[in-house]
């Protein structure tokens, strides 16, 4: 386990506020979705931590734990006859964290509890991994939508205070005569 002086401040900081695993693991349980589902633009835009950064901040596995119980909930909400065996969520969550780590817990979040509420693909009484991972790409591309336009709002704002100091290509001629640039 990394040291607390040896963290980056970003890392540190979550570190202080969920000081041990099961402080995280708490406090992110699969309960949370129904908070994080209000606010979907601060899942993508806000701070809390990535898969990755998990394993970084407590130790390695911690993400896996935390998937888990994400996947489990999942299944018990949509009532699949037979709950997943324990060979087939850790290969899932291995999977997740290594194909997508760059995913913040919010975002996940966001993911399971759309994922519940069969916005993507769904259960058919049984568990099927690959439905989570092809729900999770139907995600991506959600997700892919709201960056490009979080991006194309960024750049409307930043034309709106450029256009506030912009001048006249006739205003520029002008100072120029009077040597005022």
């Amino acid at each position: 386990m990394e040291s607390r002086k040896n963290l980056a401040p970003a890392f540190m900081e979550w570190k202080n506020r969920y000081p041990a695993i099961k402080d995280f693991l708490v406090g992110f349980s699969p309960n949370r979705q129904l908070q994080v589902c209000n606010n979907p633009e601060e899942c993508f835009f806000g701070n809390s931590p990535t898969l990755a950064s998990i394993n970084i901040i407590y130790e390695k596995g911690t993400a896996e734990i935390w998937l888990s119980a994400e996947i489990q909930e999942a299944c018990l909400f949509m009532g699949v006859r037979e709950m997943p065996d324990i060979n087939q969520i850790e290969k899932l969550v291995k999977i997740i964290v290594v194909q997508y780590g760059y995913l913040k817990v919010d975002e996940l979040q966001l993911f399971f509890f759309y994922f519940c509420a069969a916005k993507y693909r769904h259960f058919y009484n049984y568990f099927d991994p690959s439905i989570i991972i092809l729900s999770l790409r139907d995600f991506l591309n959600d997700r892919s939508r709201a960056y490009e336009e979080h991006e194309r709002r960024e750049r409307e704002r930043e034309y709106e205070e450029w256009k506030k100091n912009a001048i006249t290509y006739e205003e520029y001629q002008k100072l120029k005569r009077e040597n005022q640039l």
